[in-house]
C-alpha cells in the first residue's frame, strides 16, 4: 500500500484517483524507456561508422584492423569539454589524401562506390562526475521525469499527498476514530464483570448449568479414582520380585457398589456390561421392596443403577419406573440406551443421557399382560435391531427396535406343533429364560418353571409351523437360566450350539442342541443354583452361583467334577458389615473375561477379578473343548427323553 499503516482505508473516489497516478506513472516510466532504447541504438551506430573507416584506412596502409580500430576509437572518445566530436565528409577525405601520400609498397588497385556517411547528432546529454570519474550520463527529460517520480515518492512517504478533497479526509479521519471507538466499547462488553446475587441464583439453577456441572463432576471424579486401583508412587516391580516366590491367588474380592438409601434389601434381577465404548459401565436391575418395607419408601418399584468401576461411591445414572424390573440390558449398537421388562408386562425404554425417566414404553393392552422375566435384541435389516420378549404365560412379542412401541411387529402363543401334541394339550408354558441357538434368531430354547426345556421356532419353516416342536425333561425343579456358548472367531458351530441350564435343584447342565440328553451334570452345589453364565473368550470356562454365597469357576477342560475355584462372597468386610443374606442371584462376566460381577440377594453388586492363568485361555484350550464335546455328543446319542415333532 502507498499510505501509511496508520492511514484509513481508501475509499472508491480515492482508488480511482491512486490508479489514474499510477497510470501517468507507468507511462512516464515507458517513455524514459523508449528515450534510453533509442540513444542505444545512436551508439550502435556510431560505432558501426568507426569501424567501417578503421578498416578502410588499414587496407590502404596494411596495419592490422584491429589496431587501427582501437586508434580510431580512442581519438574519437569525447573529451573533457562537454561535447562529442562529430565525423563529417570533410574529414573522411582528409583519410583518404593522407593515404595517397605514402609511399607505394605495393601497387593496389581498389575499385569501389563511394561511401556515404551520414552524419548523426548525438542527443544533448548530462554527464555527472564524482571526484573525476564518470558516474552517470542522461538526457533532461530523463533527468526530469526521474526528478518527478522522487519527489511524489517522498510526498506520499511523509503522507503530504492526500487523496480526494480535505473534507473527504477529514471525513475518513472522524470514521476511522469513530470504529476504534466501536471497537473499544465492544471489548469492555466482553470483560469479566463481578454478577450480582440474582444473577448468580439464576445462572446456578438453570437447567444447562446443571446439566453441565453433573457431566463435568462424574468426568472429573472418574479420573481421580482412577489411581485407586495403581498408585503412580509405588514401585511394583520390587513388589512382584520380592513376592514372586508366593502363589497368587486365581480369584481377587474387588470394590462393592451399593447405595444403601436406594438398593438395600433389593434382590438383583439383572447385570450387563456395557457392550460398546464405556468398558467399565455394567447396568444393575433391582427388584422392588418387599411389602413391609414399601410401606417407610415413597420410591418408584422400578429401579436400574448405571455404576461405573472408577465410581464405586455413587452411581453413574439413577433409572426409575413404576413397575418392577424383572430383567434390563443394553442396546447392542447405542450404549445410552437400556431396554427392560417388567411385572406389569411393559416393556420399558431409557436414555440416560436425556433423563431419567423412561422415553418409550409398551401399551398394557398391547402385548403382554404377565410379567416379562426374559428379553433379547435380534438384529433386522439395515443394522437395526428388533426386541424380543417372552411372558410367563408363553407369549412371545417382537418389536421394532425402540422407537415403535405402539404395538407388535408380530406376536406368538407357544404352542405344541410337534408330533405329540396332544400329550401337551393341557400343560401351561411358564417360561423365565431362554436363548438363541448359535446365531439363529428363529430358534429358541426356553426354561420353564416345571424343569422342562422347550424347544421352539418363531417363523415359518419348510415342513415346520412356528411352535414349540420339542421339550426335555432337563430339571426336577424351575430353571433359572439357559446360557448358550458365546461366538467366538474361529470356534465350529458345533460350538455355538453348547449351552448350560441352571436350576433350583442344586444342578448345572450341558446340552448340546444335537443331544438326545444332557453332556455332563455338575452336581457340586449345596443349595440352588441361580444363574450360570459362559466366559465371553475363554471356550471352557462358565461360572455359577447359588444361595449360599459361593462363586465357582469351572474349566471343563481340566475337571468337570470340581470347579476350578471358587469363593465365598460372604467374605469381605463390606458385606458382613450389610450383615444381610447373601444369595447370589446374578453374574455377568466383563466383555474381557478377567472380571466378573457377582450381584446378591440383598441388594449389593461385588467385582471379583480373574487371575490371566485362570480367565484367559491357551491356544490348544478350543481344540481340547471340540474333541471333548464330540466325545459327548457321541456317548448320548440313544435314550432320549425328547418329544419330538
Amino acid at each position: 500500500s502507498r499510505l501509511p499503516p496508520f492511514c484509513p482505508s481508501r475509499t472508491g473516489e480515492e482508488k480511482r484517483a491512486m490508479s489514474d497516478l499510477d497510470a501517468d506513472l507507468a507511462a512516464r516510466r515507458k517513455k524514459l524507456m523508449e528515450i534510453r532504447r533509442r540513444k542505444k541504438l545512436r551508439e550502435q551506430k556510431r560505432a558501426e561508422m568507426q569501424r567501417l573507416l578503421a578498416e578502410t584506412e588499414a587496407v590502404a596502409s596494411g596495419q592490422n584492423t584491429e589496431s587501427a580500430l582501437d586508434a580510431k576509437m580512442s581519438a574519437s572518445m569525447p573529451v573533457s569539454t562537454g561535447k562529442s566530436k562529430a565525423f563529417a565528409t570533410s574529414d573522411v577525405q582528409n583519410i583518404i589524401d593522407s593515404i595517397a601520400t605514402k609511399p607505394k609498397q605495393a601497387e593496389v588497385k581498389l575499385e569501389a562506390t563511394p561511401v556515404k556517411i551520414r552524419t548523426i547528432a548525438p542527443a544533448p546529454s548530462v554527464i555527472k562526475y564524482d571526484k573525476g570519474i564518470q558516474i552517470e550520463l542522461e538526457t533532461p527529460m530523463e533527468k526530469s521525469l526521474k526528478d518527478s517520480l522522487q519527489q511524489l515518492n517522498e510526498q506520499i512517504a511523509s503522507g503530504a499527498v492526500s487523496v480526494g478533497t480535505a473534507t473527504q479526509t477529514q471525513e475518513m479521519k472522524q470514521k476511522e476514530i469513530k470504529t476504534i471507538d466501536e471497537v473499544r466499547e465492544e471489548e469492555k462488553r466482553f470483560k469479566a464483570q463481578l454478577l450480582s446475587v440474582e444473577e448468580k441464583k439464576k445462572i446456578l439453577d438453570s437447567e444447562s448449568f446443571l446439566t453441565f456441572f453433573r457431566r463435568a463432576t462424574k468426568v472429573v471424579e472418574r479420573t481421580i479414582f482412577q489411581n485407586e486401583d495403581i498408585d503412580v508412587t509405588v514401585d511394583y516391580a520390587s513388589i512382584e520380585n520380592k513376592s514372586s516366590e508366593k502363589e497368587e491367588a486365581m480369584i481377587k474380592p474387588g470394590k462393592v457398589f451399593s447405595w444403601a438409601s436406594k438398593t438395600n434389601k433389593r434382590a438383583i434381577t439383572s447385570i450387563m456390561w456395557s457392550p460398546k465404548h464405556h468398558k467399565d459401565l455394567f447396568l444393575v436391575a433391582y427388584a422392588e421392596l418387599q411389602e413391609r418395607d414399601k410401606e417407610l419408601s415413597m420410591d418408584p418399584d422400578g429401579l436400574v443403577l448405571v455404576w461405573s468401576l472408577m465410581t464405586p461411591n455413587r452411581p453413574e445414572y439413577t433409572l426409575t419406573c413404576q413397575s418392577a424390573v424383572l430383567t434390563a440390558q443394553f442396546h447392542p449398537t447405542r450404549p445410552n440406551i437400556i431396554i427392560a421388562g417388567t411385572k406389569s408386562g411393559q416393556v420399558i425404554v431409557w436414555d440416560f443421557s436425556k433423563k431419567s425417566t423412561p422415553v418409550n414404553r409398551t401399551s398394557l393392552s398391547m402385548g403382554h399382560t404377565h410379567p416379562v422375566y426374559a428379553m433379547a435384541s435380534i438384529p433386522a435389516v439395515n443394522k437395526a435391531y428388533n426386541i424380543l420378549s417372552v411372558s410367563t404365560d408363553g407369549h412371545v412379542c417382537i418389536w421394532q427396535d425402540t422407537e415403535h412401541l405402539e404395538k407388535p411387529d408380530r406376536e406368538l402363543d407357544l404352542k405344541f406343533v410337534g408330533r405329540n401334541r396332544a400329550d401337551f394339550k393341557d400343560r401351561d408354558i411358564t417360561t423365565t429364560t431362554f436363548g438363541f441357538v448359535g446365531r439363529d434368531s428363529n430358534a429358541l430354547v426356553l426354561g420353564s418353571d416345571e424343569g422342562v426345556i422347550y424347544k421352539a421356532r418363531i417363523y415359518d419353516v419348510p415342513h415346520a409351523a412356528p411352535g414349540i416342536h420339542g421339550a426335555v425333561n432337563a430339571h426336577v425343579a424351575p430353571i433359572t437360566n439357559v446360557a448358550f456358548r458365546p461366538p467366538i472367531k474361529g470356534l465350529p458351530t458345533l460350538m455355538n450350539e453348547l449351552y448350560l441350564t441352571s436350576s433350583f435343584d442344586w444342578t448345572t447342565k450341558l446340552w448340546h442342541t444335537k443331544s438326545k440328553k444332557p453332556l455332563f451334570s455338575f452336581e457340586r452345589c449345596r443349595d440352588y443354583v441361580y444363574d450360570v453364565q459362559w466366559s465371553p473368550v475363554h471356550p471352557a470356562l462358565f461360572a455359577t452361583g447359588d444361595g449360599n454365597g459361593n462363586l465357582d469357576i469351572w474349566n471343563i477342560n481340566t475337571d468337570a467334577e470340581l470347579p476350578a475355584e471358587t469363593i465365598n462372597v460372604k467374605t469381605g468386610k463390606e458385606e458382613k458389615a450389610m450383615g444381610a443374606e447373601k444369595t447370589i442371584s446374578k453374574l455377568s462376566f466383563s466383555r474381557d473375561g478377567t472380571k466378573v460381577a457377582v450381584g446378591s440377594s440383598s441388594g449389593s453388586v461385588r467385582i471379583f477379578h480373574l487371575h490371566e492363568k485362570l480367565a484367559l485361555p491357551k491356544m490348544t484350550d478350543a481344540k481340547i473343548l471340540y474333541e471333548n464335546v464330540q466325545t459327548m455328543v457321541k456317548s448320548t446319542g440313544s435314550g432320549s427323553k425328547e418329544s419330538k415333532q
